[in-house]
């Protein structure tokens, strides 16, 4: 009876917000703080990006303006969906114990893993409609659209340098949190134990 007691107490003391590991708190802080200044981001684009493309339609003759002003608006619509739902849950742990922390610490990888094929889709969309409407509304479009595409001009090529760039960001940040999810349902499951 009296041992059972003291297990008890351990397990208490180990879900205990004292028993929570240092560098998965300090983590899981660092993240959330993370969070916030991309929130701050977030606003900080919509009002710059969604802003400019409106100034530019108001004060623009062209009717073709009102589609890229439109297009802009859906795209950050879609953007901030997508950052509303992958994010739901994950500001804070449900409690103040290890599994929370962890948990929360598992749930945050897999939306940031999910994050990484949403970027990559909708950078792709993005470019595609943004050059598209270019191409329809300069003097380029007596070009054909692959030569015009094929490192025409030195803003094509910035294009293509920060579409290189920003893959291999993805490609090195998927490759990051895969390791870190992996990790931490490792550590999960051999203190699966120690949680309940």
């Amino acid at each position: 009876m009296n041992t059972d007691m003291e297990l008890e107490t351990w397990r208490g003391q180990w879900q205990s917000e004292t028993a929570i590991p240092p560098a998965l708190r300090r983590r899981v802080e660092r993240q959330t703080r993370f969070m916030r200044i991309m929130l701050l981001a977030d606003i900080f684009v919509t009002i710059a990006i969604g802003g400019a493309t409106t100034l530019y339609a108001i004060k623009s003759p062209s009717p073709g303006t009102f589609w890229l002003d439109m297009g802009t608006w859906f795209m950050i619509a879609v953007a901030w969906a997508f950052s509303a739902t992958v994010n739901r849950g994950n500001w804070g742990p449900s409690a103040r114990t290890t599994a929370a922390f962890v948990d929360l610490s598992i749930r945050r990888c897999r939306a940031r893993l999910a994050a990484v094929w949403f970027a990559a889709a909708f950078y792709l969309v993005q470019t595609a409609f943004v050059l598209g409407w270019v191409y329809l509304h300069s003097p380029a479009r007596q070009m054909p659209l692959p030569e015009w595409l094929w490192f025409s001009s030195m803003p094509i090529d910035v294009i293509w340098g920060c579409t290189a760039a920003f893959f291999a960001f993805l490609a090195w940040y998927h490759y990051k949190k895969r390791a870190e999810l992996f990790y931490l349902t490792n550590f999960a499951a051999n203190n699966k134990e120690a949680f309940l």
